[in-house]
């Protein structure tokens, strides 16, 4: 009896597609910085093309996905307190209360210390999740197979064994 693993071998453009699925995050910061949703917009559209490859490549687009879904939120409470101080600034929401000052710069009074706590915040995990793409997509193309903290188990729950590769080998 033969109880040696049988291993799939994974093809060298597998690897550089697995990586791209990363690379998709790249490209959506470039393109639509100020709105959180892009980059998911894109990692999703680059899951659908790649749908129908291999279990690898699958894999790592939904990983790419699911790191995007961890961004959204907190992005997305930035985006919306930041537009909410502009619009209060220029007049365009009522505001309640208002002790009748008049300000040189009415912008910054919206400007408070929880708002830039939340904004260091944010900037600092964006940068986090950048570089950890960009890395991640490196050791990919490499061959490796990087698994993120908490997204891997959830993404092995979610992507599907089922033998999808057009190129059947």
């Amino acid at each position: 009896m033969n109880n040696q693993k049988t291993y799939k071998v994974i093809h060298q453009n597998e690897y550089e597609q697995a990586a791209n699925s990363y690379l998709m995050t790249v490209v959506g910061v470039i393109a639509g910085l100020p709105l959180p949703i892009i980059n998911l917009i894109a990692s999703f559209c680059y899951y659908l093309a790649k749908r129908k490859s291999s279990y690898f490549v699958r894999w790592h687009s939904i990983q790419a996905i699911l790191a995007q879904l961890i961004l959204i939120p907190f992005n997305s409470i930035a985006w919306a307190w930041t537009l909410g101080i502009i619009l209060k600034s220029i007049g365009l929401i009522a505001e309640y209360g208002n002790d009748g000052r008049h300000h040189i710069w009415p912008l910054l009074e919206g400007i408070t210390v929880p708002y830039l706590f939340y904004m260091l915040f944010i900037v600092l995990f964006n940068i986090f999740e950048f570089f950890a793409v960009i890395y991640t997509s490196i050791k990919v193309k490499k061959g490796e197979n990087v698994r993120w903290f908490l997204i891997a188990g959830i993404t092995d729950r979610l992507c599907s064994k089922e033998k999808r590769d057009i190129y059947n080998i």
